[in-house]
């Protein structure tokens, strides 16, 4: 995909997300563009990680989660 119909994608999904995401979304994105760019190509080129990040959206859009109040009791 090049990088035009990558922004164009970006932009068709964020002006489908209900406002109360939008924070979330600039939240991250102000991370991913601070971040160092060296360890987001490593992250990104890691053997696997785009499956496992598909792989855990799918999970995501099921329900397969775990609420941070399950966790935050076992620690």
């Amino acid at each position: 995909m090049g990088t035009v119909e990558t922004r164009n994608q970006i932009h068709n999904v964020i002006n489908q997300m209900p406002p109360e995401k939008l924070d979330a979304v600039l939240s991250f994105l102000d991370d991913l563009q601070r971040s160092n760019e060296d360890e987001t190509a490593r992250l990104m080129s890691a053997p696997g990680f785009m499956k496992d990040y598909r792989e855990a959206k799918e999970d995501i859009r099921a329900g397969k989660t775990v609420s941070f109040k399950a966790i935050r009791r076992d620690v």
